[in-house]
């Protein structure tokens, strides 16, 4: 067979950041004596001792917004690392005087008490210390620019500072250009974060009422064992609200258009915030009586003028300020929240993507990466949604597994359309006639040749919304939910209707009068009732209200796919495991065939600070996917959690972790901080450890999120790869462990697309580089040509929206300002493109690290070594063949699993994180808060 002329290269809005890209680029910088950071530690500690709370910081963020009016908008300033960056140089009087208006009113003084002729020693030594222009290019690969860059071998290791603040001058030679695309001029304007904004060419709904800015973010990360560090960019629809109420973030133009655009954090809590009081005393006292940050405050207290106005009307109704005054584009304009629905979507669509790669190479000429497909890994073919269904066969052959005799389903309703929508299911998966099927109370209904059963009970007080909802005593009667050795027990119940939580309304004011109205989280029926039944040792799912399709099929058959699909996930509580897992473990890893390694996943999430206790907590959960104990047999599923630390098969380890409330308080040692990173790290240890026996000593392999867990184990970080771990450090998951009980790698997975580079296409290169041919979009894995050492791994992912039925594929061919806003007209109907989100390919970076020595191949040389290449397919194979979905997952199937019981978790919905304001659109519903950032 004649060799390929080309190859498939996979591109990306990612370019390697050289001197040659920076083009003498600098920055002013004072780096900060150590005599000042102590004098700003102790000026920390008497804020605690003020403010009465050990977990609160100093504001420092005040004096960078005030320094932000004070010079043009750039500036990184690092108390802690003892650092000030700025684009232009800062005057030392003026730093002088802000640094001892900050100290005075940190420490609760008055503005106008505070004597700038009298400067305090912090304001003293910050404005002794030299500001030096340095030039960027210097420091790309190293803090202190000693080594030549991109010299060979090296891992970028450049200072954080300089990721900090490389996008300055790239975003300002950007602005520079007009960005033609779609036969239009769109002028960017650089922000303050280092990004670009479509200031003057909004988004807008046809009415004008409603609008979205374009925006490009410009981020330096890293990639493994890549020389260079990487230029990531991507972009979003940004929201535009028409009211302050609600806004956390405030984009905000400056008197000169020249400047960038200000990005403003509000400060406080609830409807009202505000701009930091002490930002605005500052520059009061600095003599800026008019900045960006006061028109902002002024606009915030005009509009509560407004609101108090109205509500002294005699209309019955209060409102949050007039349309006629916000529906303008003014130079304020603050962020729309992300949970409530917009007239303009999300997303920018693959075609702006594509388009901003072309200004971005025609502007700055960068050089970008070579990503290739990985020949190993065609074929990666997807289960169509309508075959998927739970298979019989598959129930059998884990049922034999896991040792159980019989699978009883309990079935809980209170409306009879939700029985009938479960007797229809039950009938389709099993191949029986529904209309046989008419279940009496309590009486088991044979479903397959006696292994599997379904029982049906009518309880309405367990299940409908109130104070009494999901208590126990309104199902202590049924009898079969008691535990029997040989039966596995699975709830499937009807949900209740609830609001607040199905529909995203139209404003902040609506979605709050929906959920005062809606249940209170101790009145919840589903996650009373899972608590309950998690108490009694049983896993549930709920289903919900049936959606009508809006296309009906030809022959006039409609899926109930609420009802397929949790059927579905209540295999996978139960740790049922279906034949294309046996299908997708097909490559060794070493010397061990794919059916004798077991596969770990391990979860982690920072939970939000709740009431007095403003202590931050992690939580943590694990999965292992464990081979079958007989040739032809199941894969099943087991799971630990940190609130029960054992391994137990996956139904009963997530019970019993659904039965407790997340640990609050002083009495668990979970905390986010330094400490509690290494206690997390010795107790996941302590939980491998019992993996390795739970194994019987079989070799595994553990995945993590590199996000979420990058401060838990230094050894994940890019800049640590071919370093030797730390002397008494936490350097990699079960690295503490004798080296018979270490897995045999650890697989990072990436995930979040503020890191990884974005797909764009797939150009078919020739061997001068030339593109003969390109594909629009690619489902296949990619792997990352490295500089020295071992690759990474892309898994690029079109999601199934942007093919799903009826979509349109929108974004394809037309960026948003060429979109069209449709029209009902029958002589000339046209689709409204405005509102639905916009959907882009996204990447899953997989990147495996061999942690198993001599010992893992029996210390013989001549056995085969453990490849990099065949974890990453494992892991993209895993992630494409999930369990109970017919789509991708951006996680493999361990990881998935143990993130799964997390988010099944009753309180899940009121701890978690909320997600960025202006993220774009999506193709995972579900998403993980780490429990800390860092640079990679």
């Amino acid at each position: 067979m004649p060799a390929p002329t080309t190859r498939a290269c996979l591109d990306v809005l990612a370019y390697r950041c050289t001197p040659a890209l920076l083009d003498g680029a600098t920055v002013h910088l004072r780096q900060f004596p150590t005599s000042v950071t102590s004098l700003w530690t102790l000026l920390d500690r008497q804020y605690k001792d003020i403010v009465k709370r050990e977990e609160a910081q100093a504001p420092h963020s005040v004096l960078t917004g005030a320094l932000r009016c004070l010079t043009g908008g750039y500036v990184f300033f690092d108390p802690k690392q003892g650092l000030l960056a700025t684009r232009r140089p800062l005057d030392d009087d003026t730093l002088r005087d802000a640094f001892t208006l900050l100290h005075g009113l940190i420490l609760g003084h008055h503005p106008d008490d505070i004597d700038l002729n009298r400067p305090t020693p912090l304001a003293e030594r910050v404005a002794e210390t030299t500001q030096q222009e340095r030039l960027l290019a210097d420091y790309l690969t190293t803090p202190d620019g000693s080594h030549t860059p991109g010299a060979p071998g090296q891992q970028p290791d450049a200072a954080n500072w300089v990721y900090s603040t490389v996008a300055w001058d790239l975003a300002h030679r950007l602005a520079q250009h007009t960005w033609r695309v779609d036969g239009q001029d769109i002028a960017l304007r650089p922000d303050s974060s280092g990004g670009l904004i479509a200031w003057q060419r909004p988004w807008s709904n046809k009415a004008g009422t409603a609008h979205a800015l374009a925006r490009v973010r410009l981020a330096l990360k890293t990639l493994p064992n890549v020389a260079d560090p990487i230029l990531v960019v991507s972009s979003q629809a940004t929201r535009i609200s028409r009211t302050m109420a609600y806004a956390r973030t405030v984009l905000a133009e400056q008197a000169e258009t020249a400047l960038p655009i200000v990005e403003v954090e509000m400060a406080g809590r609830g409807r009202v915030r505000r701009v930091h009081r002490m930002a605005l005393q500052t520059l009061g006292r600095l003599g800026m009586d008019h900045s960006v940050l006061h028109n902002i405050q002024q606009r915030v207290e005009a509009e509560q003028s407004t609101d108090a106005r109205c509500d002294n009307e005699s209309t019955g109704e209060p409102r949050l300020v007039a349309e006629a005054e916000t529906a303008g584009l003014g130079p304020i304009r603050p962020v729309q929240g992300k949970t409530f629905s917009f007239p303009v979507g999300r997303g920018v669509g693959m075609h702006h993507l594509r388009e901003l790669d072309r200004h971005i190479g025609q502007i700055l000429a960068p050089d970008g990466l070579t990503i290739v497909q990985d020949s190993r890994a065609r074929g990666f073919k997807q289960l169509p949604q309508a075959e998927l269904s739970v298979q019989p066969g598959d129930i059998i052959r884990s049922l034999d597994a896991m040792n159980y005799q019989h699978l009883r389903l309990v079935c809980l309703w209170y409306r009879d359309e939700m029985r009938q929508r479960m007797i229809h299911g039950l009938a389709s998966v099993f191949g029986l006639d529904p209309q046989t099927i008419d279940p009496a109370e309590s009486i088991p209904v044979p479903l397959d040749g006696g292994r599997v059963s379904a029982v049906f009970h009518y309880v309405p007080d367990f299940l409908v919304h109130g104070p009494a909802a999901g208590q126990e005593a309104a199902v202590a009667h049924i009898p079969s939910l008691k535990k029997e050795p040989a039966t596995l027990v699975g709830v499937w119940a009807e949900t209740d209707y609830d609001a607040a939580a199905e529909e995203e309304e139209a404003s902040p004011s609506a979605s709050a009068a929906v959920t005062a109205a809606g249940p209170g989280p101790d009145e919840d029926a589903k996650y009373q009732a899972r608590r309950t039944l998690a108490r009694l040792g049983f896993v549930s799912q709920f289903t919900a209200a049936r959606k009508e399709a809006k296309r009906k099929k030809p022959n006039g058959k409609q899926t109930d796919h609420q009802v397929v699909l949790s059927l579905l996930d209540l295999c996978r509580s139960l740790g049922i495991i279906d034949r294309r897992i046996d299908q997708v473990m097909v490559d060794a890893i070493g010397p061990h065939s794919a059916g004798q390694v077991a596969h770990c996943g391990i979860h982690v999430r920072r939970q939000s600070r709740q009431g007095k206790d403003r202590t931050a907590k992690i939580c943590v959960t694990a999965s292992v996917l464990k081979p079958p104990a007989v040739p032809g047999g199941a894969w099943t599923l087991h799971g630990w959690s940190y609130t029960h630390r054992r391994w137990a098969l996956y139904h009963q380890a997530q019970a019993a972790f659904h039965a407790d409330a997340y640990p609050t308080g002083k009495m668990t040692d979970f905390d986010d901080d330094n400490r509690g990173h290494k206690t997390v790290a010795r107790h996941i240890d302590q939980a491998l450890a019992d993996l390795s026996d739970y194994l019987d000593g079989a070799p595994y392999t553990v995945t993590v999120d590199g996000v979420a867990t990058r401060r838990l184990w230094l050894g994940l970080h890019n800049r640590r790869q071919g370093q030797q771990p730390t002397h008494n450090s936490t350097w990699l998951p079960a690295s503490t462990l004798p080296a018979r009980e270490r897995p045999l790698a650890v697989v990072r997975i990436n995930k979040d697309m503020d890191e990884v580079p974005r797909p764009i296409r797939v150009s078919h290169r020739s061997a001068d580089g030339a593109a003969a041919r390109t594909n629009k979009v690619t489902n296949l894995l990619y792997q990352v040509e490295p500089d020295f050492g071992s690759p990474t791994w892309l898994l690029a992912t079109v999601p199934p929206q942007f093919d799903g039925a009826g979509a349109g594929r929108l974004g394809e061919a037309i960026t948003r300002w060429s979109a069209s806003h449709g029209s009902s007209d029958p002589d000339n109907r046209r689709k409204n493109e405005v509102r639905p989100n916009w959907y882009s390919m996204t990447a899953t970076e997989i990147y495996p690290i061999i942690t198993a020595g001599p010992a893992a191949t029996g210390g013989n040389p001549d056995t085969a070594p453990i490849e990099p290449q065949s974890l990453a397919l494992a892991a993209a194979r895993l992630c494409h063949q999930p369990l109970a979905w017919a789509n991708r997952t951006r996680y493999p199937v361990p990881l998935h699993a143990a993130q799964q019981m997390d988010l099944d978790h009753p309180q899940y919905r009121r701890t978690a994180l909320t997600d960025s304001p202006d993220g774009d659109a999506a193709d995972d519903a579900t998403t993980e808060a780490a429990p800390g950032r860092e640079r990679p």
